[in-house]
Formats: C-alpha cells, sequence, structure tokens
C-alpha cells in the first residue's frame, strides 16, 4: 500500500510538472528576498499587520513588538499565503489566549499552484530568508532565541527544519511541524527534511500520513491523530477532498489545543504499527500526555490520540474512560460468579 501512495504522489508531482507554466519559479537563494515578507501581529494590531523587513531598521524598531513575549512564526503551505491555514486557525487563538508577538511568513508568489516541485524546493529559500530575520533580531536587536518557536503548517512544516539548519544564533528552542508535506520529502538526508536535529525540541502532528503528509516519525515527540491517515468527519465536498480535509486537521486541532478546557491526551506507543494491531498496552505504559501547545518538553517517542468528529475535537482524559471500562468489567466478572 505505502508504494501504491508514493507512485501515485509521485504520478501527481509529474502531471504537475508537465502543466506548470512560466509563472513557476524557483528564485536564486538570496536573501532578502522579494517573495518572501512577514507580518507582525499583537493584539495591538490585530487587523493590521505591520511588515518587518529583516535588513531594514526602521521596520523592525517601529514594530508594535510586546516586550519579552514569546514570539510565534506561523509558516503556510503550497498554495498559501499570510491569511491561510494555519494562521486562520493558530493566530486568532493565540490572540485569545495570550498576547504574543505573532509573524506570519508569506511566501505566496513562489508556492502558487500548479508549481509543486518549485514550492517545495523554494522551501530552503523561505527557511533561509527566516533564519535570516531570527538572527538579526537576536544580534542587533537585543531579541532572545528562547523567545522563538516556530510553527509550520505542510510545506511549512518542512520549511521550519530548513530555519533550524540556517540560524546561526544558536538551536531554535522550538519546532512544531503539524502534518509535515511528503511528496519530495522522502528522503534519507536529514538536511533536506525537518527533523529532531533542527530545534531543542520538534514535536511533529500526523493527521494525513501517506498522502499529502508524512507518516516518518520526524520529531522528539510525534503525535498520530486517530492513527494518523484519516480523521473522523472528513469527507469530500465541492471545495475540498477527503485527503485535503485530513490534513487540514492538524492546525484546526493545533488551535484548538491553545485554549480547550478539556485537552488532547495522547498515549505512548512503540511503534505506528503496534497501534494499528492494538497491542500498545503490552509494550507501553498507559501514561498521558498532552498534545499541542502545552506538550511536555521532556518526552520522546510515538504518541496516539483520538478527537471527536465535529468540533470541539479535543475529547480530555482517556484514563476516565479505561476506568469506566474497567468497572464494568468487573461488574461483568462478578455476576457470572
Amino acid at each position: 500500500m505505502i508504494f501504491i501512495v508514493l507512485f501515485i504522489n509521485f504520478i501527481c508531482i509529474c502531471i504537475s510538472s508537465t502543466t506548470a507554466d512560466s509563472d513557476c519559479i524557483a528564485p536564486p537563494m538570496e536573501c532578502p528576498n522579494e517573495n518572501v515578507t512577514f507580518w507582525l501581529y499583537t493584539r495591538q494590531n490585530e487587523d493590521e499587520p505591520h511588515q518587518v523587513l529583516a535588513m531594514d531598521q526602521e521596520s523592525i524598531e517601529s514594530a508594535p513588538w510586546v516586550q519579552d513575549a514569546p514570539i510565534k512564526i506561523l509558516i503556510h503551505g503550497y498554495t498559501g499565503h499570510k491569511d491561510f491555514s494555519p494562521n486562520t486557525e493558530i493566530r486568532p487563538a493565540y490572540m485569545q489566549c495570550c498576547n504574543y508577538n505573532i509573524i506570519s511568513v508569506d511566501y505566496n508568489p513562489i508556492a502558487r499552484e500548479p508549481c509543486y516541485i518549485e514550492a517545495a524546493r523554494n522551501t530552503e529559500l523561505v527557511g533561509m530568508c527566516t533564519a535570516q530575520l531570527i538572527d538579526q533580531l537576536v544580534q542587533k536587536y537585543g531579541f532572545n532565541l528562547t523567545q522563538f518557536h516556530v510553527i509550520g503548517f505542510s510545506l511549512g512544516g518542512q520549511t521550519a527544519g530548513f530555519i533550524g539548519d540556517y540560524v546561526t544564533s544558536g538551536k531554535l528552542e522550538r519546532i512544531s511541524a503539524l502534518d509535515p508535506a511528503m511528496p519530495l520529502f522522502v528522503t534519507t538526508d536529514n538536511n533536506k527534511k525537518v527533523d529532531r536535529g533542527d530545534a531543542k525540541f520538534v514535536d511533529v502532528l500526523h493527521t494525513n500520513a501517506l498522502e499529502k503528509g508524512k507518516l516518518e516519525a520526524s520529531g522528539h515527540v510525534d503525535f498520530y491523530a486517530n492513527g494518523g491517515i484519516t480523521q473522523p468527519g472528513c469527507k469530500a465536498t465541492k471545495e475540498q477532498t477527503k485527503s485535503g480535509c485530513n490534513h487540514a486537521r492538524a492546525p484546526v486541532y493545533y488551535a484548538e489545543s491553545i485554549t480547550t478546557d478539556v485537552g488532547f491526551y495522547a498515549t505512548k506507543c512503540y511503534s505506528w504499527i503496534i497501534y494499528m494491531i492494538g497491542w500498545c498496552e503490552m509494550f507501553d505504559s498507559a501514561d498521558e500526555i498532552l498534545f499541542g501547545e502545552y506538550v511536555p518538553r521532556n518526552v520522546k517517542g510515538l504518541y496516539f490520540f483520538s478527537t471527536n468528529s465535529e468540533p470541539p475535537y479535543a475529547r480530555g482524559s482517556n484514563q476516565k474512560t479505561k476506568n469506566r471500562r474497567r468497572r464494568s468489567s468487573n461488574y461483568f466478572r462478578r455476576g457470572i460468579k
């Protein structure tokens, strides 16, 4: 099955390349780059983003920074822009919970349809230019590298890995890759895909593995929502394919993790195969951790959680369900004695 899916993705890429026209561009690896822009949002200017230019002192010093607050960098995927997923889900959630600095990266001119091959290639350029901005803020303007948390969706998840590779100020504190793109990123070269070496802590979410997203464990901790391949409640519509719906759930789940009072609780499993055949409890404990914004930074391995089929998606702790099942089982055993 895996080989069939990979072959289908390969055919899709080939079709993309034959239909691409002169609008498909892969600019030189030079930063700053007019195709990569950065937009700062805070509660002060939530509806009027401030453009930040890496090599422009005035644009940086006049920006409405929230002093000493975390800096969340959001990176869209293929065909996206600063007002496209994951920005539309995650940015409002942060605005609701916290007065943070939110930087939305916009590289739409070099990520447009039908130019997937070029868009995938351009993720390295976007990563390099974003790293340049981070280094400028740290080295010239007194920001602390520990303030930065990079969150990328799809191609943006792979872009986050390149940011980690190109930053010269030290190692990024955290990268969150949301269903990082699979096509053209199936490689053994860790410098060409997001991996645990790109930051001090890399957490990865899988929602559409083997189609648009990767199945491969890529971080210090990898979360597989509902097994990581399909999501409950997703179906094909006029606006979106079923695969697209599964893929798009990644930023939705992450955004909900920022504000939910219930929480996405995940349990550890030795491997994806062990999870799929239902043997996790034979190998791992039933201890739970939170997925998302508040994931513990000391966890490692593969974790799995289930969701509802419609919002709110978080289901809370699995221990309550297990305790209910245990009590029911004990009652049944007492009844048959």
